[in-house]
């Protein structure tokens, strides 16, 4: 559709994409480290005599669980590589059970737990993938202990059909969530919360900066629109130019309702010159539709004028407002920086 449709998709990043948010981070790790101190309080309560290799294991464990709970940027590192993680988690277990019985070990359900942490992610390949790694480990552990073929089928039947059953029972809801989490109800663009957290996530310490523009539009006589014709008309305009402005930008671009008749538009990728383009473009498409003499727009550029959000977004809110005042049909003067 235009010359730079080209440019790579931004990475959309929420919580049920399998990537973790803070929260879930937190809470995983709390969890963690609850289980194994129950395990090992188990140990010395109830199955002491399974021997000082079981004890070592739970041991490991809850020093990991510790670094893990209070160590924030390993926290933060496992997150980004969950399989590191599992596969971690896998060992252990594999250490625990190996050395209290095989396939007989009061430890031998704890697999079920990194399963069943993945199943509430509605990414089936991955599902998959943990599955018959779990199940490999089932099976490795029957094998170096004595192989109960029967028990193994057993065991192995409840793990695939708990998953399973689980990512069905959450997949739907889980969509639906979603969909109201990152979506606006009236324009189907991306929410608030939404808009902020990419915004965060793209402007957060740790991550290589990558240039982007974040543009703010406001309808300047929406107010007297709405006074004249009613919500529902209003309501309708407001989805109108919220297909207006999707169709003029690429599919990689977060568009977001900030908030009543304002639009927030993020641009991976996009220059100084080429936000020039986009923003000529807006204007002309929006005003085209016969609703608004003019619109205000502002813009402001990463990473070459502001370093945290707030003031990437307040820049940008300046310069709307200032052309707003002017109450002009005319592009705002932006700094001269070079893409």
């Amino acid at each position: 559709m235009f010359a730079y449709k080209h440019y790579p998709k931004v990475r959309h990043n929420f919580g049920i994409s399998g990537k973790r948010s803070l929260f879930q981070q937190r809470t995983l790790a709390l969890f963690r480290l609850v289980l194994v101190s129950t395990l090992l309080a188990s140990y010395f309560l109830v199955n002491w005599d399974l021997g000082r290799e079981v004890l070592l294991v739970l041991i490991s464990a809850q020093l990991l669980s510790l670094l893990i709970f209070f160590v924030k940027p390993l926290c933060d590192w496992l997150s980004r590589h969950q399989y590191i993680e599992f596969i971690i988690d896998e060992l252990i277990i594999f250490g625990a059970c190996y050395h209290s019985g095989g396939l007989y070990s009061p430890y031998i359900f704890v697999l079920f737990l990194p399963l069943l942490v993945q199943a509430v992610y509605p990414v089936s390949v991955k599902l998959a993938a943990v599955s018959l790694v779990t199940i490999f480990n089932l099976f490795l552990i029957g094998v170096a202990t004595t192989l109960d073929w029967s028990l193994f089928i057993h065991i192995a039947l409840c793990l695939l059909l708990g998953g399973i059953f689980i990512n069905i029972l959450i997949y739907n809801d889980t969509q639906i969530l979603s969909t109201y989490a990152i979506r606006d109800g009236l324009t189907g663009l991306y929410s608030y919360q939404y808009f902020w957290d990419q915004l965060r996530y793209m402007m957060q310490s740790g991550n290589l900066p990558k240039p982007f523009s974040l543009i703010m539009i406001d309808l300047d006589e929406f107010k007297k629109l709405n006074d004249d014709y009613g919500h529902l008309e209003g309501d309708r305009v407001l989805r109108e130019i919220a297909d207006t402005i999707k169709m003029n930008v690429r599919d990689s671009d977060i568009v977001a309702r900030y908030g009543g008749d304002e639009f927030a538009i993020i641009l991976p990728g996009i220059s100084y010159q080429m936000c020039r383009s986009v923003i000529e473009r807006l204007s002309s498409a929006i005003v085209d539709l016969g609703h608004f003499n003019h619109v205000s727009i502002g813009a402001a550029f990463y990473p070459e004028e502001a370093d945290s959000p707030e003031e990437l977004l307040s820049l940008a809110d300046a310069r709307m407002y200032r052309q707003k005042r002017s109450h002009k049909r005319e592009l705002l003067h932006l700094p001269n920086i070079t893409s």
